[in-house]
């Protein structure tokens, strides 16, 4: 099986969720997929099959600070919305069926992994 490379923007049913968890779609319904950009090292997501990244939610955050939130609209895929910046879910990516649909820019790949950095600096 093919894995997804850091920076690519994957589906991934991320339902069920617990607590605080970033949840709200609807298991019943089957509305359980949700896109995520993958943060993870290639090497990473091949060796262990899971994948880390920063959900994308299509709750408009107008006006919520820059460095919790960024706007994204990838032409290619049809993903838009808003990237939550402040949590880091690590997903099974087969058992989750995980599907690769597109890629961010170098640079919002940059941007993305200096707000990780952020959650994990002292």
């Amino acid at each position: 099986m093919d894995y997804p490379q850091q920076g690519s923007i994957i589906f991934i049913d991320s339902e069920p969720h617990a607590g605080h968890e970033i949840g709200g779609h609807d298991s019943r319904s089957g509305n359980i997929r949700r896109p995520m950009i993958v943060l993870s090292s290639t090497k990473y997501n091949q060796k262990t099959g899971f994948v880390c990244g920063m959900l994308i939610t299509s709750r408009d955050r107008s006006g919520a600070p820059e460095h919790l939130y960024s706007k994204i609209l990838d032409m290619s895929s049809g993903v838009k919305g808003t990237i939550i910046k402040w949590y880091l879910p690590s997903y099974d990516y087969r058992a989750r069926h995980g599907q690769v649909v597109g890629k961010v820019s170098w640079r919002m790949l940059k941007e993305l992994l200096m707000s990780a950095r952020d959650i994990y600096e002292m």
